[in-house]
């Protein structure tokens, strides 16, 4: 990992061990094949349950803190079961050079949402990891639950928003680990341009209570290139308040293409 001169970063006993993260992750996992299994119970006619998902690999350009070119991999899994929906989705950005690491970038974040009308109201639990040495921190771990709509605009437009609160626990380094409230808002467009071509934007502020807000951008283009393969390419834009550490960029940006199977 490369630092500025005369900075010395040492490791937390617990990076490796996230294990409130894990143990959160744990249980919104739990929380959805639980309903699942309560579902199958009823005496309603049953319904097939609805998989999908994808996977991507491609490559990164960052810029901010510690510029790069970068391997890349998003992937996501969707599970849909009458008024429940989960929603899985793993992000990992890495570059190294020589003995050098220069990008480390991991996110895994899971929601759970319950419907109250078909992809219309709705409330959810989300959990969400980031773990990236290179914006001051060892690891983010935000536990929010909250209420959303969506919107249908025409045929080929829709508008996604929420709203949430709860607890937002970091390990800064160099610092000792901490817990605050939370609130997090976010909206998300989504524009079919033709049966194969979808244009995505999603922007989302994490509100916290220790003056060290966050708000992110994601702008996505998928285009259909034969059968379940597509092409995604990317952009994303990250802005810490306040960096805990003074060299540290405020803004972060990832720019990425991906080829991606869709299943």
């Amino acid at each position: 990992m490369i630092f500025p001169k005369n900075s010395q970063i040492t490791l937390h006993p617990n990076y490796n061990k996230p294990i409130r993260a894990i143990a959160g992750f744990i249980f919104i996992v739990g929380l959805a094949l639980s309903t699942c299994a309560l579902a199958n119970t009823t005496k309603t006619p049953k319904k097939p349950k609805i998989w999908s998902g994808s996977a991507a690999f491609g490559y990164s350009s960052v810029t901010g803190t510690y510029p790069s070119l970068s391997l890349n991999s998003k992937d996501w899994i969707l599970w849909q079961y009458r008024h429940w929906e989960n929603r899985m989705r793993l992000s990992y950005n890495y570059m190294a050079a020589s003995t050098a690491v220069y990008a480390n970038r991991f996110v895994l974040q899971n929601q759970t949402r319950y419907y109250f009308k078909p992809k219309v109201h709705y409330v959810f639990g989300d959990i969400r990891y980031d773990r990236n040495p290179f914006d001051g921190y060892y690891y983010h771990l935000t536990e929010i639950i909250g209420e959303g709509n969506i919107i249908h605009l025409n045929k080929t437009m829709s508008l996604d928003y929420q709203g949430g609160v709860g607890a937002q626990e970091d390990q800064p380094i160099g610092l000792k680990y901490q817990s605050n409230p939370a609130a997090r808002l976010a909206v998300e467009y989504e524009w079919h341009l033709t049966r194969h071509a979808m244009f995505r934007e999603k922007v989302t502020a994490l509100l916290s209570t220790a003056n060290n807000n966050t708000y992110e951008s994601v702008t996505s283009v998928q285009t259909r290139l034969y059968g379940p393969l597509s092409l995604q390419l990317s952009y994303t834009a990250t802005y810490n308040e306040h960096p805990m550490i003074s060299y540290y960029k405020k803004l972060n940006t990832i720019t990425a293409a991906d080829l991606m199977y869709k299943f």
